[in-house]
Parts: structure tokens; sequence; C-alpha cells
């Protein structure tokens, strides 16, 4: 089945990508869904910043990528190392 206004989007499947950076405790979980039906790709509708963070949630440009950072229970961090990371402004 093609087509958004066809479907009525019933059944969903979603994929779970870890990033991690070499010899560092704390992991990005990338959400990403889709009906899988018509393979349209889910939006996620929230008020995140878009971009990378290694602190808190962000979202692709397209909106179809929830970023989480994730941390295995019982680790810990080291807020003093540098992490890879980015933000997109929209401007109107």
């Amino acid at each position: 089945m093609s087509g958004s206004a066809q479907c009525p989007h019933l059944d969903f499947q979603f994929n779970v990508k870890v990033a991690r950076i070499e010899d560092d405790t704390i992991k990005q979980a990338d959400i990403t869904g889709k009906c899988m039906n018509c393979d349209q790709p889910l939006v996620f509708r929230c008020d995140l910043p878009m971009g990378v963070s290694w602190t808190h949630p962000t979202l692709s440009v397209d909106a179809q990528e929830l970023r989480l950072p994730v941390l295995v229970l019982g680790d810990e961090v080291d807020e003093k190392k540098k992490r890879p990371s980015f933000s997109v402004r929209e401007i109107r």
C-alpha cells in the first residue's frame, strides 16, 4: 500500500541505533519509526533542539530521528570530557 491518505497507520516499526564514543561510558540512542503498511516515516513532534548532544535529547533536522543520551545503570560520566556536538538554529 502506498499513499499516506489511504493508510490508517495502525502498525509501526521502530529502530534504535546506539552510537558511542570510544572509551566513554555515555551512549546515544537514535530512534526512528515508520508505518509498517505504507512505509511512511514517523515525525517526532516535540519541542527539542535540532542537532546532537551528549547531555540532552535532540532531534534531527527533519524531526524523523530522536536522539537520546543514555548511560548503563551504575556507570559514571566524566563531565570534564569533551564530546563532539552541534546544534541547528531555525531562522524565520
